[in-house]
């Protein structure tokens, strides 16, 4: 399995630089790119994401209503990450 060779560091680089390259594309979209490229389950990622990562995938959940700013539950991305 590919999961074991991938650094966060190297998860982070991928996800950053097919953001540059795709402008306008959505992070969310773009991370299950880099898993799909490196053949991870996206359910196995939680680990790769680093804190930039997760901070620019918080602001965009926030922006599309996906999870409510502040709240700490089954919806909350913060839950989820933890």
């Amino acid at each position: 399995m590919v999961f074991d060779m991938i650094t966060k560091k190297d998860f982070t680089e991928q996800v950053e630089t097919l953001l540059l390259k795709s402008k306008g594309t959505d992070i969310l979209g773009t991370i299950l790119k880099v898993c799909e490229l490196n053949n991870i389950e996206p359910e196995s990622v939680k680990r790769l994401i680093s804190d930039p990562l997760k901070e620019k995938l918080t602001a965009e959940v926030e922006k599309l209503k996906l999870v409510r700013r502040g709240q700490v539950g089954t919806g909350s991305i913060d839950k989820f990450m933890v």
